[in-house]
């Protein structure tokens, strides 16, 4: 049996809010300080146009997710409980489990949703436990579409 990537999350946890918000600020102001240079803001601009025009498109990679999010990978670990190079491994894999997924989405604030499409329709998938505490979408039946 492979170990997942992501680990469960501990559940005791020797952060505070505080040592939180202390180091959002120390990388909101590293941010600052680097493309306060001409050469660096003027490729972190392009990086950001390339991943806007993908996240536009609504095609993206993890990675290009993370990065217009504005978190490094060493802030997806420290979120994680992983290590970096973990977090790395993780973005350029091409066949992920779904809990693994979903732990990444919602660790760069978003929330996973899978979706069937038949024909015109979309079907909204519940598989396991991934969707059973959001209750907000649509349970499809027979008569909302038909296979064909």
């Amino acid at each position: 049996m492979t170990k997942p990537i992501i680990p469960e999350p501990d559940v005791d946890t020797d952060r505070t809010s505080e040592e939180y918000a202390n180091a959002a600020s120390r990388v909101a102001q590293a941010r600052e300080r680097v493309l306060s240079d001409a050469s660096a803001k003027a490729a972190h601009d392009a990086l950001m146009a390339r991943i806007e025009d993908r996240l536009a498109a609504k095609h993206a990679t993890l990675a290009e997710v993370r990065r217009a999010i504005g978190l490094t990978q060493n802030q997806m670990a420290d979120t994680l409980g992983m290590a970096q190079g973990d977090v790395s491994k993780l973005e350029r894999r091409n066949n992920l489990n779904l809990t693994t997924l979903r732990r990444f989405i919602e660790a760069t604030g978003g929330r996973l949703r899978i979706s069937a499409t038949y024909g015109t329709t979309e079907v909204d998938l519940y598989i396991g436990d991934l969707l059973a505490s959001d209750n907000t979408t649509k349970t499809a039946t027979t008569s909302d579409f038909s296979l064909r």
